[in-house]
């Protein structure tokens, strides 16, 4: 008999609907999360808004600060590099494992995936076009068949997706995003492994580059000149 899925519990819906809230922007870096306000306003006790906050801070979205508190965490570019390093790694070797095993129906799925994020770019739909995104990308990950890298995955891609947030908030991505997209779903779609690991590789390395250069570049020192003797 087949089991029915379970119904999240309301730990998991504050902690999806504060994931929502970093990724959209609502919540910046720096702001404090105060467990009283956030649970008059989801109608829920203390208690899940504890857990949900703990699995936050375990993931990197928020951080402690002051006496017991807690607060958005901001974006920095060693955690950038080091997020988007990871990423080529699940993502080159997710693609590999689809070129394997995918079959017809998830080709029409990842199809329709794509073929959304790009009308959602031609609308300049930002948030549409994070979900869609996201969409492909765990798509991929799970036409792998390996559900210890989908689970792997799922922590780093919330991460991913607030990221991609903060820079569509900026201005948007560009139009290579779902050039890459298609090209890694027509290196699946022809089984062609090494081609889909090295796509989904350089799709990694192009949204690196892309994070950092949207970001404020570090601070310099002030060089320090010598008294003449």
């Amino acid at each position: 008999m087949a089991e029915l899925p379970q119904k999240p519990s309301r730990t998991e819906q504050v902690f999806e609907a504060i994931v929502d809230d970093i990724c959209t922007g609502r919540l910046v870096p720096g702001v404090p999360l105060r467990q009283e306000q956030l649970a008059e306003r989801f109608n829920v006790s203390r208690q899940p808004i504890q857990q949900a906050l703990l699995l936050l801070r375990n993931q990197g979205l928020v951080r402690e600060f002051g006496r017991r508190g807690l607060e958005v965490a901001p974006l920095e570019r060693e955690f950038v590099s080091h997020l988007y390093e990871l990423r080529g790694i699940l993502d080159g070797q997710a693609a590999r494992l689809a070129a394997e095993r995918r079959d017809e129906e998830w080709l029409r799925h990842a199809t329709k995936v794509v073929v959304a994020g790009r009308q959602a770019f031609s609308d300049r739909a930002f948030a549409t076009m994070v979900r869609n995104d996201v969409e492909f990308h765990r798509a991929v990950v799970e036409a792998s068949g390996n559900p210890l890298l989908a689970e792997s995955a799922g922590v780093m891609w919330r991460n991913v997706q607030r990221v991609m947030g903060e820079v569509l908030l900026q201005g948007g991505g560009p139009a290579w995003v779902w050039e890459d997209h298609a090209a890694i779903l027509d290196a699946v779609r022809d089984r062609d492994g090494d081609r889909a690991e090295a796509l989904a590789r350089r799709h990694a390395e192009h949204g690196e580059q892309l994070i950092l250069a949207s970001m404020p570049a570090p601070a310099v020192a002030d060089e320090v000149v010598p008294e003449a003797e």
